[in-house]
């Protein structure tokens, strides 16, 4: 069972992966197992999972205290000649303060940023589920393109070694000299035309086996091996626009992505509003006074305390406060631009998915077998010399476009399941 989750199937990706990892040249790569390689040697999911290792961090940045500052200094000291009793002045002094902000307490600034900073980890999260749900389903479509490929290329091999079996029959009757042999010339120009679709379709699965290496994080395309073919055992009915919109609507990481974006844009006005409260600094220090020597009295020592605090007269953080808003007013029109488009891709996962249905449904399954036998008993009457070259073309002809739509039916079929299923954001049709 091939899962399409919200967020990544963690059972699923903890899985061994013997098919691919470990022994890729000689096991074969199931749909499951090409999956758990992409989730697992993916380096573009790799670059989205730091995505949410900075935003954690960027957490636990908001969460940190800040830092007390220790300032010193000594004052009042002789500029050309020492202080004496009789020559008094200072008297000379240390001083050693420790200060400390406590705005961030009393108005809520740390609390507003550790609020936005856990609003971006549920942002990002989101987004790379989202991630995950696209990169499911390419690779899915990928892997039904190498077998579409593959299904393509054995009719083409097919179709080659029939031409040469017509070729065969051919030749022997123009040396009994049943027909001329222009006939076999023929033949022989069709094969031609065989042998170059045959390599035109090498090359389609190559590439198609190439652009599926590129899921599973590696080069070595040669090294994979397709366990599957294209059959339908069940074709599964197909669900209504309606429901397929209400599960998108609970499923899509993407669309969760930008609610929870609107829930971040709030907490981010929230920490540029507390951001215009004034800035509240305490300050508790030592002073030592050298005055024995300056002015004839012992020295001393005293303490001191005090406060800083900032007037926001006329800086209040009014710029960054309309500019959150607006913000978080785009994120608020990006989610219904979201629902908007994404009512029009239900709607067309869901037609599709009907359509390929039909087709699936509606193709006789004995339509294949019937241009099969056709093709064969003309070929056997034109070995007896009943029926022309011409007629075992068609028929070739026909056969091989029978069986092409035969192809096309079906891989249609997976590519729009598995679409609608990506479409949803859950593995509702299997």
């Amino acid at each position: 069972m091939v899962c399409l989750p919200t967020s990544v199937c963690s059972e699923t990706i903890e899985e061994s992966l013997p098919a691919f990892t470990q022994s890729t040249a000689t096991a074969s790569l199931t749909l499951e197992s090409a999956i758990n390689a992409m989730l697992e040697n993916d380096p573009q999911i790799q670059s989205n999972v730091e995505n949410i290792k900075q935003a954690e961090a960027d957490l636990i940045s908001a969460g940190l205290l800040p830092n007390p500052i220790v300032s010193t200094s000594v004052s009042l000291m002789p500029l050309t000649q020492p202080f004496t009793v009789n020559r008094q002045g200072g008297p000379p002094q240390t001083d050693v303060a420790v200060s400390f902000p406590l705005d961030w307490f009393l108005f809520g600034k740390r609390a507003t940023q550790i609020v936005f900073a856990q609003k971006n980890i549920d942002v990002v999260t989101a987004g790379y589920a989202d991630f995950i749900r696209q990169r499911i389903a390419s690779t899915v479509a990928t892997f039904y393109d190498v077998l579409e490929a593959v299904a393509i290329l054995e009719l083409a091999k097919e179709d080659l070694q029939n031409l040469s079996e017509v070729e065969t029959i051919t030749s022997n009757r123009v040396k009994l000299g049943g027909v001329g042999s222009v006939e076999l010339d023929k033949v022989q120009l069709s094969i031609l035309t065989s042998r170059r679709e045959v390599r035109m379709r090498e090359l389609a699965l190559q590439n198609a086996y190439s652009h599926l290496s590129t899921f599973l994080g590696t080069e070595e395309s040669k090294l994979i091996k397709i366990a599957g073919d294209l059959t339908v055992k069940l074709p599964v009915k197909p669900i209504s626009v309606e429901t397929a919109f209400a599960l998108a609507h609970d499923n899509r990481p993407d669309l969760l992505a930008l609610q929870r974006q609107v829930a971040q844009m709030n907490a981010l006005v929230a920490v540029e509003q507390a951001k215009a409260y004034p800035q509240v600094t305490s300050h508790l220090g030592y002073t030592r006074q050298f005055q024995e020597k300056a002015i004839g009295f012992p020295d001393a020592n005293a303490w001191g305390g005090g406060l800083d605090v900032s007037i926001p007269l006329f800086d209040r953080n009014q710029g960054n406060i309309a500019k959150t808003q607006s913000a978080k007013m785009q994120s608020e029109l990006d989610l219904k631009a979201k629902q908007i488009a994404l009512s029009d891709e239900i709607n067309q996962a869901v037609q599709t998915y009907q359509n390929a249905y039909q087709i699936l449904t509606n193709d006789d399954p004995g339509q294949l077998d019937a241009a099969r036998n056709v093709r064969d008993k003309i070929r056997t009457a034109y070995e007896l010399g009943g029926k022309t070259l011409m007629e075992v073309l068609d028929a070739q002809r026909t056969y091989r476009e029978t069986y092409r739509l035969h192809i096309a039916a079906r891989s249609g079929y997976w590519h729009a399941l598995y679409a609608l299923n990506a479409a949803v954001g859950t593995a509702i049709l299997q």
